[in-house]
């Protein structure tokens, strides 16, 4: 069987690794084709270009990139009508996976599934409607989710997601603070910015102004900047990181041995809330798109998969032009005060997304196929 794959981002490429270690397992003679990041790499997938070519953050930003990604996706798509594989697999990345599945259905035979359902229920509900037209099965990570698929009649699986599986939530955090030169005696404060150049660009001074006043008023505090390689470290934040740990390509482990995060909104926010990590969440992003997104498609009331999972405002979120050295320093204060409460209702979340069959993914393919 040959299989084709799509993922477009950091966090794209961890739930594609997960799905191409059941499918070697579970299905015979499998060939591998398509883009992915280093952890589909480790499976046998050679990319034919990466992943960073096409992750893009926003609307704007998507825009002012659009002819490369739109050369990219149709040089893509061309590749896959040569290769002609029994199936191909969007994983995130919608509006740059959509386009291909279109195409595949209207040109050839190959089914299209998307992992990771679009965030219909957050903007452009409509979207929903043609879902059917477009996959021949959506992978759906989260059970509200799943339950709004089935009042529409799209054609889903549930699969849960794999970071409450894989992430251990029983770390010994003295080990962990050890390994990465942690001190052991100092409340530790995670800060991820974001996994994308456009998100740290704009969270950069933000952070850097908290992390300067914050450190001057808490001796007893250690902050910790987690990026993923060091090219990440880039603006404002560069200029403090003789004053503070930076630790690169272990965000997991950092969180789980921090008490508190300040998070990018995205799949960290998800992470520490696996781990019953309590956090604020920040999003700052390009003007006109903040404007575009939170007047015309933006339907949901939280911003944070946390709160949109629990339906409730667990933890703090600050937007756009809330997300300043002050607001910050007071949610982080406020954050620290109810600690045990936050962290409480977070822990009821890991078990809501845990899926434990380990063929989930083979199982869904041979469905699709034998149809």
């Amino acid at each position: 069987m040959k299989i084709a794959v799509c993922a477009g981002e950091k966090s794209g490429d961890a739930l594609g690794h997960e799905l191409l270690v059941d499918l070697k397992e579970n299905i015979e003679n499998l060939e591998i084709i398509g883009v992915g990041g280093p952890l589909m790499e480790s499976e046998g997938l050679k990319s034919i270009f990466p992943i960073k070519e096409i992750s893009y953050m926003g609307l704007i930003d998507p825009l002012l990139n659009l002819r490369k990604i739109l050369k990219l996706r149709n040089n893509f798509i061309n590749f896959l009508k040569e290769e002609n594989p029994d199936v191909f697999i969007g994983i995130d990345s919608p509006s740059f996976n959509s386009g291909i599945c279109k195409a595949l259905r209207r040109d050839t035979s190959i089914k299209t599934v998307q992992y990771v359902c679009p965030q219909f229920w957050a903007w452009r509900y409509g979207r929903v409607h043609k879902f059917n037209s477009l996959y021949h099965r959506v992978l759906s990570l989260f059970p509200f989710e799943s339950q709004l698929l089935k009042k529409h009649g799209v054609n889903f699986s549930y699969v849960g997601h794999p970071l409450a599986k894989n992430l251990s939530v029983d770390s010994n955090e003295e080990e962990l603070k050890k390994n990465l030169g942690i001190p052991l005696d100092k409340k530790v404060i995670a800060i991820l910015p974001g996994s994308r150049k456009s998100e740290i660009y704009h969270h950069s001074k933000p952070l850097a102004d908290f992390i300067n006043t914050y450190k001057n008023q808490n001796a007893d505090v250690e902050i910790i900047l987690a990026l993923n390689k060091e090219s990440d470290l880039s603006g404002e934040l560069k200029q403090l990181s003789k004053k503070i740990t930076v630790i690169y390509d272990s965000t997991q482990k950092v969180l789980a041995s921090c008490n508190i995060a300040i998070v990018a909104s995205g799949t960290a926010t998800l992470e520490a809330a696996i781990l019953a990590k309590p956090m604020v969440v920040i999003y700052k992003s390009n003007k006109l798109s903040n404007f575009i997104l939170s007047n015309f498609f933006l339907k949901t009331k939280f911003i944070s998969l946390p709160n949109i999972l629990s339906q409730e405002m667990i933890v703090f979120e600050l937007r756009q032009n809330q997300v300043s050295e002050k607001e910050i320093s007071e949610k982080v204060e406020l954050t620290f005060k109810n600690q045990e409460v936050i962290a409480k209702k977070l822990s009821l979340i890991r078990d809501s997304l845990l899926v434990k069959d380990s063929n989930k993914f083979s199982i869904a393919l041979k469905e699709i196929l034998a149809k």
